[in-house]
């Protein structure tokens, strides 16, 4: 797989004494970018982007890890490129916010929290359904 680098991956500026920080910040978002594909609620592709970027900031070999790994590459990759998101991405951010919301309301979450909950789900899943799937050249997809 060849890996896309964003224009972000030339980090010259950045002081050599910083890289350690930058490092254990992505080192941070990575796992909980990993524990978001795990969880519900947790996202996983802000996370892993954010490990980009401090990647890119303090570790050449930990950046191109991420880029060319097999399950989050290709999502980063659509994402740098077109702003895409698999649409077998949606389906499953779909279905993990309406197990969690079923979860909720089974337990008796309050109205508030299950107001809250309702409306960042519904933010979520409008924002997933605007984004083009990957390769469909400007074309929105479900």
């Amino acid at each position: 797989m060849q890996a896309t680098h964003s224009n972000h991956s030339n980090h010259s500026e950045t002081a050599p004494n910083s890289a350690p920080g930058w490092r254990m910040l992505a080192v941070s978002a990575a796992g909980v970018g990993a524990l978001g594909a795990l969880l519900p609620l947790l996202p996983t592709t802000p996370f892993l982007l954010i490990a980009l970027s401090a990647a890119s900031r303090s570790s050449p070999e930990l950046h191109r890890r991420i880029l060319e790994h097999r399950r989050f590459g290709p999502l980063i990759e659509a994402w740098q490129a077109e702003r895409a998101v698999p649409t077998r991405a949606k389906l499953v951010a779909g279905a993990l916010m309406a197990a969690s919301w079923i979860t909720l309301w089974l337990t008796g979450a309050g109205t508030g929290l299950m107001a809250a909950i309702t409306l960042l789900f519904v933010a979520v899943a409008a924002f997933l359904l605007s984004r083009p799937a990957p390769g469909s050249n400007g074309r929105r997809a479900a």
